[in-house]
């Protein structure tokens, strides 16, 4: 606790702490906001958002001036909502012409995403992204009682992110009270010795992708391992499933919390203590779109994102490829005026369906595999409607039988037109990001426009 409040105070000496500090008070002061006084509080800054990018960015001035639309046009979020969505591949092509004319050259900072569904997504910011973001980040941990400077412990494998062996980034992780196990390269040697670790020094936080905590769950749990008592496990990066999120709260005895984020976005979305998935309506406009407009509550739509902040490179109405079912507009127990996310389901190739062209939810997989002791992981690839391609890694030989009944309750949901090869294999390999992807689909839905 000590160590905690002397470090909010000697960060104010960083570079960006100010600022960081600034935002924070901000963000804090909106969530006292009405739900009318946060609307027009995210109507202003979009307005003056879409004003900044017709008259600075040359990729949005052309957009907008192709389509006869004037940054006087937006009085209301329903008008924002009208501005075209940009793609990925709409980036790509004009990565030159997104960046603001009045964005300094010596300041701007080349960043991309990690490529887990393919070609990684080249963009730049500049430092502000990092104190607004860390603003953000700071704030929402702080609902659970986690105050900047607290102890956090990642299970991480971004070279970005995690520190390698050279001394300043060693001296600043520890100057932060951050302690790393690369996710990229773990052995049981690995995972004991950070376990004993951590059972000394009890993190507040333990932050990590869904699959590599659900693995040092298990390995915990083997080992009867039961001294790490942090205040909240925090999954982000991947889907996490309830399977994994059960066994995790069970091990770790505290709450496992979703924070979406994205590389190119920084926050967009995090669950409350009430448990309701919460967006970040003050620093994104985030929305959920079926055939081309607002999702009803409880539909599956594609996730269009927007940075109330980011000025460098805007992103405006961008499809991140993500998927999720829409929130509704009922009061979250936990008092804060933000909307809310029901469900994040993946991204636009992580769901399935069967021959006969229904949703099949990605959970189903999770129950039908996850669920059983023999499973350790598995990987589900539809290339079209009528065939899956099922691979499993086990814990230990399985029969025939077993095999069989797993193919039959796959044939039962998909039906019988469609084709299933069902493997056992060894290892599955992971993404480039070092994430493992449960389900690929190259099958796009009709409602993704």
């Amino acid at each position: 606790m000590l160590y905690s409040t002397l470090y909010r105070t000697a960060r104010l000496l960083w570079p960006g702490g100010p600022a960081t500090r600034r935002n924070l008070r901000q963000l804090e002061q909106n969530q006292a906001l009405s739900k009318d006084e946060l609307r027009a509080f995210q109507v202003a800054k979009l307005q003056r958002l879409v004003d900044y990018a017709c008259k600075n960015v040359p990729f949005y001035h052309d957009l907008y001036r192709r389509r006869d639309i004037a940054p006087a046009d937006i009085k209301s979020l329903a008008d924002f909502e009208r501005l075209p969505i940009i793609t990925k591949q709409d980036i790509r092509a004009n990565v030159s012409n997104m960046i603001a004319r009045t964005a300094p050259k010596a300041g701007l900072i080349e960043n991309h995403t990690g490529g887990s569904t393919g070609e990684p997504l080249h963009f730049f910011i500049d430092d502000s992204f990092w104190w607004e973001n860390a603003a953000n980040e700071f704030r929402v941990r702080g609902w659970h009682g986690v105050r900047e400077g607290a102890r956090m412990a990642w299970l991480w494998g971004d070279p970005r992110d995690v520190p390698d062996w050279r001394w300043k980034r060693r001296l600043r992780a520890a100057v932060m009270n951050h302690r790393f196990l690369n996710a990229f390269s773990l052995t049981e040697e690995k995972m004991r010795h950070f376990a004993d670790m951590l059972a000394h020094w009890q993190p507040a936080l333990i932050m990590g992708y869904a699959t590599t905590l659900t693995l040092f769950a298990r390995f915990l749990q083997a080992n009867q391992m039961t001294a790490i008592r942090p205040k909240i496990i925090e999954t982000t990066a991947e889907k996490l499933w309830q399977p994994q999120r059960e066994l995790i709260e069970a091990v770790f005895q505290c709450p496992v919390i979703d924070h979406y984020s994205s590389r190119e976005m920084g926050t967009m979305a995090y669950q409350c203590e009430a448990g309701t998935l919460h967006t970040l309506d003050d620093a994104r406009h985030v929305e959920v779109i079926a055939a081309g407009r607002r999702a009803a509550p409880g539909q599956l739509g594609q996730v269009v994102v927007t940075s109330l902040n980011h000025l460098a490179m805007p992103f405006i109405r961008y499809a991140n490829e993500d998927m999720a079912l829409a929130g509704d507009e009922t009061p979250c127990a936990c008092g804060r005026p933000f909307g809310s996310v029901q469900e994040l389901v993946g991204r636009t190739n992580d769901y399935l369906i069967t021959a006969a062209g229904q949703f099949v939810h990605s959970e189903f997989f999770a129950y039908t595999l996850r669920a059983r002791p023999e499973v350790f992981s598995y990987q589900v690839y539809q290339p079209d409607a009528t065939h899956l391609d099922v691979k499993i890694v086990c814990r230990r030989p399985v029969s025939r039988a077993w095999l069989a009944d797993i193919r039959q309750q796959i044939q039962a949901r998909f039906g019988e037109a469609v084709d299933i090869t069902l493997a056992v294999v060894d290892d599955i390999e992971l993404t480039p990001a070092g994430k493992h992807r449960y389900i690929i689909s190259d099958i796009k839905p009709d409602f993704v426009t």
